[in-house]
């Protein structure tokens, strides 16, 4: 079995790397398939999805059979959900072979929804999820215990199933000084270069040790070219056993996933129509200590002179994850962005075990304007690699929409992916996934104009799973493009659930299916998320200390006399300033570059914090992109590679009238203590003649 390696960097996107992908493969729908689930003739209940929202209750009927038992995709000994629907070994792909540990939770969520009658379907009955919700428990307890996959209570994040039993991953880095150990120095030496010439490992860290590259072409039965001398099988086991060695590495964005799954459990499962039931009170039981037992590792993961989570550890190795900086020495890496699928989980984690809340805080982040079809800037926060999931998340869990300014940030995101798919005719999101162009998936699926990322987008693979966690933000406008793009979504529905998503270039489905995206897409449409944890952590004593993840802000003038203000621009421009008690003017004939910066005198700074940054202005030129950033009147982690926040902007010519930027906020700690805020222009090769105003810079609750 093929077995490749990936990792999510710091900034979240997907790289090369560092997790279990196995195989990936293809499969239709039949001719003679049975009657399609969602299509009529079933049973359901969603009391939590409207009853007039019938496309969208016609997509989570659909959805809602990928996990009937007659589809097969859980394997019948853990309990555990396969990775997907995928399965073609004539490709020496596998996606039924093994699984992952954000499947696992988001699988256990469903269970309890099901048994708790969030989620009544003629595929699963409510006996049938308590049983099923029981063995998996029980599989996740025994292999926490197993030091072969698990360290300091974390797990790893994918478990090889094809052999009956769950095994860890592959390694994804060689040694040469084992090699030469097993080999002697010449032959070791000689080995070393035969594998580097094959392409099967990349040297790095000054040639003392290799990424394993896992290609098509990887494996004892390409025993050629340079690696032709080495075929006796002796040897070539020999080889073989030091690149797949099964090693312990813990992501912790995966075991985040999975301990914020288990808790929204444990709240699905107080609801009163089950809280007092034995078997429920054990599996809560047995899922709190699942839980308390997580406590050393997360412990072990957060980096206390960053301020941040480091990403993950390989314990075999005892080493970070990280990678290799321009002059080939090790960097190890951070949860440093705050725009990603972590940020819901990675709060959890803080909240729950008692870490700082400078892993929160710490978490840099960009904004970006949106134009609409109508002309409208819409402001959002900006994913690396501009994915929905990444800004979405593969759903809520801490009651965002119960705090103004990420509400509207969430629905100002789901309008500005209705706006694009809608004008590029996208029967979906643009979000990592499978893209249609053979077995290709990547993260680099995203809209171009929010991204962060400087590389290309690819823009015509729209997948469905993140209308879920749409539809739980904005139901009505979700529910309308699902009516709208009706026929197209029509073609993706199969007898087990829906395919990953279309792709525009070739008209054609993506035929792939994988458990994270389709259960995302089941669990966003039911939407509880938010409820089941706010009830865990009611029952855990810690609702009281998620306000201080999320603080809220004040109101403040930043052109009262509270601030200092001045202006400067490029040793070779003059530029002229003045301050008036409602405004503040810069001048110049010619400047290619000037900024503005407004920076409060009190020590503490500001707390901007989820409110609304409020521009009023007037411009002779039209100046964009500008930047705004936002700088902490501390550093709290000063050893850190922090990632500064900032706000792109645009700034109009406004013929002497007065115009208004309005950018809501996030609240998160990284905003509550602000000293600057400095606006800058620069135009790139060229100077332009400058006369601008700032007439109003506040921050203050809608």
């Amino acid at each position: 079995m093929e077995i490749v390696w990936r990792f999510l960097n710091p900034r979240g996107a997907i790289v090369a790397g560092a997790v279990l992908f196995c195989a990936i493969g293809q499969s239709r729908a039949s001719a003679n398939e049975p009657e399609i689930p969602g299509s009529g003739g079933f049973l359901f209940n969603f009391p939590t999805v409207a009853s007039r929202h019938k496309h969208a209750r016609a997509l989570l009927e659909n959805a809602m059979a990928y996990v009937a038992p007659t589809n097969g995709m859980i394997d019948p000994k853990s309990g555990y959900p396969f990775e997907g629907w995928n399965q073609d070994p004539k490709q020496g792909l596998f996606l039924r072979s093994f699984t992952q540990l954000t499947a696992i939770g988001q699988y256990m969520e469903l269970l309890a929804e099901v048994a708790a009658g969030q989620a009544d379907t003629p595929n699963l009955s409510r006996e049938q999820a308590l049983a099923g919700l029981a063995r998996l428990v029980a599989s996740l307890r025994e292999d926490q215990r197993d030091p072969r996959l698990s360290a300091k209570g974390l797990l790893v994040n994918f478990l090889d199933l094809a052999t009956g039993k769950r095994l860890g991953p592959l390694a994804s880095d060689l040694d040469k000084p084992k090699v030469l150990e097993t080999f002697g120095p010449e032959k070791g030496e000689a080995i070393w270069n035969a594998l580097q010439a094959k392409g099967w490992i990349a040297p790095r860290n000054k040639g003392t040790e290799a990424a394993i590259e896992r290609r098509a072409d990887f494996g004892a039965n390409h025993f050629d070219g340079p690696l032709a001398p080495y075929r006796d099988e002796a040897v070539k086991q020999k080889i073989m056993g030091l690149l797949d060695q099964r090693v312990l590495m813990l992501v912790f964005g995966d075991n985040a996933n999975l301990s914020a799954s288990a808790a929204k459990t444990i709240g699905a499962l107080l609801r009163p129509e089950v809280k007092d039931k034995p078997d429920v009170v054990r599996l809560r039981g047995e899922l709190e200590g699942f839980l308390d037992d997580q406590r050393e590792g997360y412990a072990r993961l957060y980096d206390a002179k960053a301020g941040l989570f480091d990403f993950g550890w390989n314990a075999t190795r005892n080493r970070l994850f990280g990678w290799e900086d321009l002059q080939g020495n090790w960097k190890t890496g951070h949860m440093d962005y705050l725009v990603n699928e972590f940020r819901g989980p990675t709060t959890f984690v803080a909240l729950r075990f008692g870490l700082p809340a400078e892993a929160i805080r710490n978490l840099g982040f960009k904004m970006k304007p949106y134009r609409t079809q109508d002309g409208r800037d819409v402001y959002v926060l900006a994913p690396w690699e501009g994915s929905a999931f990444q800004a979405l998340g593969f759903g809520l869990s801490l009651g965002e929409l119960k705090r103004p300014g990420w509400r509207r940030l969430l629905e100002n995101m789901v309008e500005v992916e209705v706006d694009f798919a809608t004008r590029e005719k996208l029967p979906g999101f643009l979000s990592e996934s499978y893209t249609g162009e053979g077995v290709q998936y990547t993260g680099a699926v995203g809209i171009p104009a929010i991204t962060v990322s400087p590389r290309p987008r690819i823009t015509d693979a729209a997948s469905l799973y993140t209308l879920g966690a749409a539809y739980s933000i904005a139901p009505e406008p979700v529910e309308r493009f699902l009516m709208a793009n009706e026929p197209a979504i029509a073609k993706l529905l199969t007898n087990h659930g829906p395919w990953e998503g279309f792709n525009t270039t070739k008209q054609d489905a993506i035929r792939f299916q994988t458990s994270a995206h389709t259960l995302a897409l089941v669990l966003g449409l039911i939407g509880t998320g938010s409820d089941n944890m706010a009830r865990y952590l009611d029952f855990k004593g810690l609702s009281a200390r998620l306000d201080e993840f999320f603080p809220a802000g004040e109101r403040f003038d930043l052109l009262s006399d509270e601030t200092q203000v001045f202006a400067w621009t490029a040793k070779e421009d003059v530029l002229r300033s003045t301050r008036e008690p409602t405004a503040f003017h810069v001048q110049s004939d010619r400047a290619r570059r000037f900024g503005i910066a407004f920076v409060a005198k009190g020590p503490k700074g500001i707390d901007l914090s989820g409110g609304t940054l409020t521009v009023r202005y007037r411009s002779a030129e039209p100046m964009g992109p500008a930047l705004v950033a936002l700088k902490p009147a501390d550093q709290s982690a000063p050893s850190a590679d922090l990632i500064a926040i900032e706000i792109t902007t645009r700034f109009a010519a406004t013929n002497g009238r007065e115009a208004e930027i309005r950018v809501p906020l996030p609240a998160t700690p990284g905003l509550a203590r602000i000293k600057e805020v400095v606006i800058t222009y620069e135009q790139a090769g060229k100077s332009i003649p400058v006369d601008f105003s700032i007439t109003g810079l506040t921050i203050g609750k809608e």
